[in-house]
């Protein structure tokens, strides 16, 4: 999965004729480059494969995010913006960097962000912990994911 573009008016159609698609996707194949476009969630569900059906989930939720930031609403750490697979996805794809903040420590805001991420009871996280999590989140998370050129 190489990218992912929302039609604005949902008229999307798949390369397998399916029309009325909201989010259309990119894959490409890593071992000679060849791309397929636009494809609808529902046929990447047809190759069976658990890693695509991941990135899928994935990208939905980084599109959702980048559509609340772009609202200016308040992209909070729980379900409605995140799961582990989506704060893994911003390990690997570059989001955390080390800087004098996080003292050239760039895994430790992502293992910060994944332990906060796993508290049920967001209320018992102290107001301390409460102000790293909205700065990860609004000077890091936030930034790269509208900039990520990943997603249409």
């Amino acid at each position: 999965m190489t990218y992912v573009e929302e039609h604005p008016s949902s008229e999307g159609e798949c390369v397998c004729g399916q029309t009325n698609l909201l989010w259309m996707f990119t894959i490409t194949n890593s071992n000679n480059g060849a791309e397929l476009f636009p494809i609808g969630s529902s046929c990447v569900n047809h190759f069976e494969r658990t890693d695509l059906n991941r990135q899928v989930a994935v990208f939905r939720k980084l599109m959702d995010i980048r559509a609340a930031a772009q609202q200016q609403k308040q992209v909070t750490l729980t379900t409605d913006y995140f799961s582990r697979a989506v704060l893994d996805y911003l390990l690997e794809a570059g989001a955390f960097t080390p800087d004098e903040y996080n003292f050239w420590d760039a895994q430790g805001d992502f293992e910060f962000l994944r332990k906060m991420f796993g508290v049920r009871d967001k209320s018992t996280i102290s107001s301390k912990r409460q102000w790293k999590i909205r700065k990860l989140l609004d000077l890091k998370v936030i930034p790269f994911i509208l900039s990520d050129e990943r997603l249409g």
